[in-house]
């Protein structure tokens, strides 16, 4: 699966969660491994965010360089 189709996948699964504000997250894969960025609320929609990533086909890592923003 190509890097494209993952990411169009991560956002996928990310705007369809309701426990996270996907609307705050940017979504970049290279050479399967996915990099999320943006801001969350709390560590929890984090942690949310990383483990529905890790849910879609063709993901082979997932860093985060997610910011805590309570108030976003």
């Amino acid at each position: 699966m190509d890097d494209a189709t993952i990411t169009a996948r991560v956002k996928t699964v990310l705007l369809n969660d309701t426990q996270v504000v996907a609307t705050q997250i940017d979504v970049a894969t290279v050479a399967g491994v996915v990099t999320i960025s943006g801001s969350v609320r709390s560590k929890a929609e984090e942690a949310r965010a990383i483990e529905l990533a890790r849910t879609v086909t063709g993901v082979r890592d997932v860093k985060s360089a997610l910011q805590i923003s309570p108030g976003s």
